[in-house]
């Protein structure tokens, strides 16, 4: 069942005859502890990046940023402080090709013509441990017990994003009639998260997915659906890399 507070919204789009019906749920109130990382030897830099340095534990794990992750990963458990290890291939002169790096080294994969391996470090009784893969990931925290851990789960494993507080932008296109805000939904035999991603690199036009996750309880995440939703005209002619 999906939260019966949901607030339910009916717009009206100007451009078109598309109706679109907003449904918004409520965020978690979670929260991941950074502090540990602030002074672990990746200060930031003049950009606002933490960048680490080459004498640091971080950075002998292949961590050459870090970031702090999203506060919704904080329905993980156990509860332990949390940094996201950014790992750029093609930084390392020694990488011959760092276009073919084995999934197993990573959690996900983003960037355009320069790739970021995703990975986290977590704070274990003093000492950082790096989490590099999903098999790493389910080892420290499954099973998948509330519906918190499985939007944790999901957010985590797969490039994806929670998004709260829809409106109806009358400036985008939209290709569907309903919009709605991240929930989890419980099932049989695990939980089914409503999740988003935005298409950043390339040309565009730039679209906004909405996806439906499905993550067992013993932490396997499995794309099950997705949906185009919205774009924004104002980008069609913006190319990023």
């Amino acid at each position: 069942m999906k939260p019966v507070f949901s607030v339910l919204l009916v717009l009206f789009l100007l451009t078109g005859c598309v109706q679109v019906q907003v449904v918004n749920h409520p965020m978690p109130e979670l929260g991941v502890d950074f502090s540990p990382f602030e002074e672990a030897g990746c200060p930031l830099d003049p950009s606002g990046f933490r960048r680490c340095l080459e004498d640091s534990d971080l950075y002998a794990m292949r961590c050459d940023f870090i970031r702090p992750t999203s506060d919704l990963l904080g329905g993980l458990t156990p509860v332990y402080p949390m940094a996201r290890c950014i790992y750029r291939p093609g930084n390392h002169p020694e990488v011959s090709d760092p276009y073919s790096i084995p999934e197993s080294e990573y959690v996900f994969r983003t960037g355009g013509t320069m790739p970021e391996l995703i990975r986290y470090v977590i704070l274990v009784e003093g000492e950082f441990e790096l989490i590099k893969n999903p098999d790493d990931f389910r080892a420290a925290f499954s099973p998948v017990e509330t519906q918190n851990e499985a939007l944790s789960f999901s957010l985590a494993l797969m490039n994806l994003d929670a998004t709260y507080g829809y409106t109806v932008d009358k400036q985008f296109r939209y290709y569907v009639d309903k919009l709605e805000d991240t929930y989890v939904e419980k099932v049989s035999d695990g939980y089914i998260v409503h999740a988003f991603a935005y298409q950043f690199f390339g040309c565009g036009p730039y679209y906004t997915y909405a996806f439906d996750v499905k993550v067992t309880n013993e932490g396997q995440v499995e794309e099950i659906r997705r949906e185009k939703i919205f774009n924004d005209p104002a980008k069609d002619d913006l190319c990023v890399d």
